[in-house]
């Protein structure tokens, strides 16, 4: 038989994969059911990692990608006795179409509505926060009211940094009692980490005894990039050839981000990869760093830490962030990100960060998230949820 195509990866057939789930689930097991989710990021492995652990919720996660296509797969559970967890992940999708505000509050409308069918439906409804508010918010009025709709209508809130009830505060509020707190997954596994540190500054043209800073992921204005590379050349012109600067990720298409391109491809000791890295150009740059630096100026949540960990990377973090909680002082600094002279202080500091035993401790914060350890957390407590609102 010729394989075509990946279990719930295209859209279209999104209902027809639910459905085949269901014929293959073992109907001998205690009850159980599905957990649809949208929307789906394929390009990240985030959602399988979290999902890995659900047979033992004995749910299986069925990607549905929108409102629609889960209310057809509700309609075919209706009166089955099965469970359907609808998990809903980033919102900023819903109003990102909107032309202008009336679109906005229309969309945003017709969202909540999909999810009171789904309700009406016997759906479970829980929502992943990952973002305080989108990073590129057109409307934040409608995208905060959106987040309070949202707030009302799900019954769980899988919250991942232990800050995020205090920093969503300012805009809107999450109820004690609807919290489900599992924290984000390493990526122990997923990627390839077998490179020397030597063979892959070799490929890079880097020198073994330069300090080697790195911002990984998509560059974005929101990430702090104009200031972690104006706090670059301030540390460089202290030191004049010491420190080196890799950026590797695709650029967005902002006027900041453009500028900071320039720059960039101007400098002679800052390097950028400004495109999606495949899996084996990923571990030449994680491997070739010293540090990784982020200094997003707004931030709750980030793979991209997770990812730098999972390489055993120290790390510089703001600490007014959702993750600056967990970072330890073993393996990371944490700066005042309203202090001007932060990050510079910080990168000077990173000397301290450059031994074996602190990327063993990042190699050992990035184990305690290994994907087995979270997946198996958050299907217990799901399966926690939904049998004690049962015994209620």
């Amino acid at each position: 038989m010729l394989i075509t195509r990946q279990f719930g990866a295209d859209k279209v057939v999104a209902h027809d994969d639910a459905l085949r789930a269901l014929l293959e689930r073992d109907w001998t097991r205690e009850r159980g059911g599905l957990l649809a989710y949208f929307p789906v990021n394929v390009g990240n492995p985030f959602q399988a990692l979290l999902y890995s652990g659900l047979d033992a919720a004995n749910l299986t996660p069925v990607p549905t990608h929108d409102p629609q296509t889960t209310k057809q797969v509700a309609l075919a559970l209706e009166g089955s006795g099965l469970d359907l967890v609808v998990h809903l992940h980033w919102l900023n999708v819903v109003l990102a179409k909107a032309k202008d505000e009336a679109e906005a509050r229309e969309a945003s409308k017709r969202y909540l509505g999909q999810l009171d069918d789904l309700r009406e439906r016997g759906a479970r409804l829980l929502w992943t926060v990952h973002n305080i508010l989108p990073h590129e918010a057109h409307f934040t009025d409608l995208e905060v009211e959106l987040r309070k709709g949202v707030v009302e209508r799900v019954e769980r809130i899988h919250v991942m940094s232990e800050r995020t009830q205090e920093l969503v505060a300012p805009w809107f509020d999450l109820p004690d009692d609807k919290l489900m707190p599992v924290p984000h997954p390493s990526y122990l596994g997923v990627y390839p980490t077998w490179m020397p540190r030597a063979q892959a500054r070799q490929q890079l043209g880097i020198s073994p005894d330069t300090i080697v800073f790195l911002l990984v992921g998509r560059v974005k204005p929101y990430k702090g990039i104009t200031e972690l590379l104006d706090a670059f050349d301030t540390l460089s012109e202290r030191e004049p050839g010491r420190y080196e600067l890799l950026v590797a990720g695709p650029p967005g298409h902002e006027d900041e981000t453009k500028a900071f391109k320039e720059r960039l491809l101007a400098h002679p000791t800052a390097h950028g990869a400004l495109r999606k890295l495949s899996d084996q150009e990923l571990q030449v740059f994680c491997k070739a760093a010293d540090v990784a630096v982020f200094p997003y100026r707004r931030s709750l949540n980030s793979g991209a830490l997770s990812l730098a960990l999972t390489f055993g990377l120290p790390v510089i973090v703001r600490d007014d962030g959702g993750e600056g909680a967990r970072i330890e002082s073993s393996y990371g600094i944490l700066y005042g990100g309203e202090d001007p002279d932060g990050l510079v202080a910080a990168l000077a500091d990173a000397r301290r960060l450059l031994t074996p035993e602190a990327r063993a401790s990042a190699a050992e914060a990035a184990e305690r998230h290994a994907p087995a350890r979270v997946s198996g957390a958050f299907a217990a407590a799901v399966r926690h949820w939904l049998d004690s609102e049962r015994a209620l």
